[in-house]
Formats: C-alpha cells, sequence, structure tokens
C-alpha cells in the first residue's frame, strides 16, 4: 500500500532512498573474509559501515546482527553463559519487547532468577526503582530506552550512573530510540546496547550490538570467527551498507506529530496513554477493539498498530503493569511517526480514526 498514511513507523519505517542505493551498490561486493582484492575491498566496505556506527554510538565495538531480537539474545544469553557458575540475578522492567522477556523466560528455565521494575504513576520507568532492584546476586540488568507501545523515555544515562557503584551490567534495548535520543556508551558506561536498521529507515534484516571493553559474551552463532568472533556467519554486506547509509541521512521527527495526535484524539473522547516521550502514542476507545478497528482503517487507507508488531495478538505486559482501566489494554492502537509523516496527512489519518468508531462495521466488537 504505497499510497496508505503510514501511522506503524515503531513496527517498520520505509526504506530510504539512499539505503536503497547503498544496498544496490553493495550487492556486487565479495565476500570480506576472503583474503583477495574482492575480499579486502568488500571487508574495506565493511569497516567504514562499522565506523558509521561506532560513530553514532560513540562506542568502541559494534558486532553487526540480524537485528534488534538477535542482539537482545547475544546480550542476555551471551552474558548468562558467561556468569552461569557465579551470579544468577537479572533487573528488567515491564515495558520490555517481546525478545527481551521471551529470551529471559528461557534463562529462568535453567535457573536465573528475574526481579521486574513496574512504571509509575506517570507511566514511566524511573532509573532509582531499576537501580533498588539490584543485588550482590545481580549480573545485568536490561531495559528498554524508549517503550515501543506507549513511547515513553527512560533516562538510561541516569541509570548507568547509578550502576557505577554496582556490579552489574547493563544492556540497553536501543531499537526505538536510536538516533531519537542520542546515547553515549562510551561517556555513560553502558555495557551492551542494541539497534535495528528497519526502525531508521534502513532494510529489514540488519541491526548491530554496542559492546563496551569490559564485556565478555559468549557467542550464540558460531561459525567462521566473524564479527570478532561473537557472530559467525558471511556479514550481509548489503544489508551492512543500506543501515549506515540510513544513519549519515537520518533527519529528526517532528516531535509536534505527537502532542497534536494526543490532544486531537484526547478531544475526541479517547484514552491517551501516559508518558508518550517519542514519536510513539498509545490510545484507546471505550468499548471498541483495537485489532477491528486497525483492520477497518487499513480499508481506509490508514495502517496504526495495535502494540508490538512481535507480540502477535497477546496481551500487552506493559500495559497490563500501567493498572490502566482493565477494558484499556484490548482497545488500544498505536500511532507512531517517521521523519515522512507530514501534519497534513496525520490530520487526515485522525479524522479517518475519529470517525471509524463510529462505523456500524464495529459496532459488534462493543
Amino acid at each position: 500500500m504505497t499510497d496508505a498514511i503510514r501511522l506503524d513507523n515503531a513496527a517498520n519505517t520505509p526504506v530510504c532512498a539512499e539505503a536503497r542505493l547503498a544496498f544496490l551498490d553493495a550487492l556486487s561486493l565479495g565476500n570480506p573474509s576472503s583474503p583477495h582484492a574482492a575480499g579486502r575491498a568488500a571487508r574495506a566496505y565493511l569497516e567504514d559501515a562499522r565506523r558509521v556506527l561506532r560513530d553514532a554510538l560513540d562506542c568502541e565495538r559494534v558486532v553487526f546482527t540480524s537485528g534488534g531480537t538477535e542482539g537482545i539474545n547475544l546480550a542476555l544469553r551471551g552474558t548468562a553463559d558467561v556468569f552461569a557458575k557465579s551470579k544468577k540475578h537479572i533487573v528488567t522492567t515491564a515495558f520490555e519487547h517481546p525478545a527481551t522477556i521471551n529470551t529471559l523466560s528461557a534463562l529462568k528455565a535453567k535457573g536465573f532468577t528475574v526481579s521486574t521494575v513496574p512504571p509509575r504513576a506517570d507511566g514511566r520507568i524511573h532509573p532509582e526503582d531499576v537501580a533498588d532492584a539490584v543485588t550482590a546476586e545481580t549480573f545485568l540488568v536490561t531495559v528498554t530506552q524508549v517503550s515501543g507501545e506507549t513511547g515513553s523515555l527512560l533516562d538510561v544515562g541516569a541509570l548507568a550512573a547509578i550502576l557505577r557503584g554496582k556490579d552489574a551490567l547493563l544492556h540497553v534495548d536501543a531499537v526505538q530510540g536510536f538516533l531519537k535520543f542520542p546515547v553515549s556508551v562510551n561517556k555513560s558506561g553502558i555495557d551492551l546496547l542494541t539497534v535495528s536498521g528497519h526502525k531508521v529507515h534502513a532494510p529489514m534484516g540488519v541491526g548491530a550490538l554496542a559492546v563496551s571493553p569490559r564485556v565478555r559474551l559468549v557467542p550464540q552463532i558460531t561459525g567462521g570467527g566473524q564479527e570478532d568472533g561473537l557472530r559467525g556467519g558471511t556479514e550481509s554486506l548489503p544489508l551492512i551498507a543500506a543501515f549506515a547509509a540510513a544513519i549519515k541521512a537520518w533527519m529528526p521527527v517532528n516531535p509536534e506529530l505527537t502532542r497534536h495526535a494526543a490532544e486531537r484524539l484526547a478531544s475526541s473522547g479517547w484514552t491517551v496513554i501516559p508518558a508518550h516521550d517519542a514519536p510513539i502514542l498509545s490510545a484507546a476507545y471505550p468499548g471498541m477493539a483495537g485489532e477491528a478497528l486497525a483492520r477497518l482503517l487499513s480499508d481506509k487507507g490508514v495502517l496504526v498498530g495495535t502494540g508490538s508488531a512481535c507480540s502477535r495478538g497477546k496481551k500487552s505486559a506493559a500495559l497490563l503493569s500501567m493498572k490502566l482501566p482493565a477494558w484499556t489494554p484490548e482497545s488500544v492502537i498505536r500511532l507512531s511517526f517517521s521523519r515522512l509523516t507530514t501534519a497534513e496527512e496525520l490530520d487526515r489519518a485522525l479524522t479517518a480514526i475519529t470517525q471509524a468508531v463510529k462505523s456500524p462495521a464495529l459496532s459488534q466488537n462493543r
């Protein structure tokens, strides 16, 4: 639906022209592990892209991955394997992506324990609450910088500063916050940080994990020793090149879009979920099934989400943790914006949304 109004950019952003061109240019490159001239040229291309990521994150070490889920798995499982015989406790939050939630569930089945920090009444996770959950047995704190469902922001720099006096590593899922909220891995003291390309106008299938020098990881994909031995498999240069190009071409999202959407929906009887700090906004209409509304809007050329695109219809742990009215989680739709979203598009979409809840086609869902 190329002519649709895309308000589901937290799930996936359109690939920008710069990333498309870089992808096509890299298709003719050789294997960066090959010793011949074509391999050396490919290696140079790969390391140029790695420098772009290092500069964007202000870090020393970048491991390319297939996306956020793989990066999170490498960070969580890779550190758990290192500490398995010494420490068993992990601290996380109620706002995590399913990649974190399900990986932690798998680690719990192996004997690890997990403490989950809930949000406060303002709809945000607070750094001091996370730090208070750390014990002498904690080896890892894993948090999401920006909630992919509510858009709330956690000050990960402040959290890293508090944790400096505690003997625990900090992993940040920055998939939704990357480039929107600057983070310096080196200056903040963050140990591991995950990003993904398809949230910043690169193609799906590429991401990266920043790894601080003090961190030891056990690789979860073994093979030919690529990515400094931490991620086996030949690097996908076209995807990596596209990722780097998208970063260099990045332009900020208009912050007024979120504010305007929240005000207009609230004035139309919607319950706006609090703490939309990022270009992500969730709202619920009483008695309305969010998934049915999203389908109707799709038929009208407006694309919205109903929570994390990776949840596949499951109830949102994040929304449930916020102690909202019982009807809210199943009635939520999520609007999320990109640099390509215009104010005129948003106004047309909001008109469609406010009219759609009155549609007879949705009466059976009330």
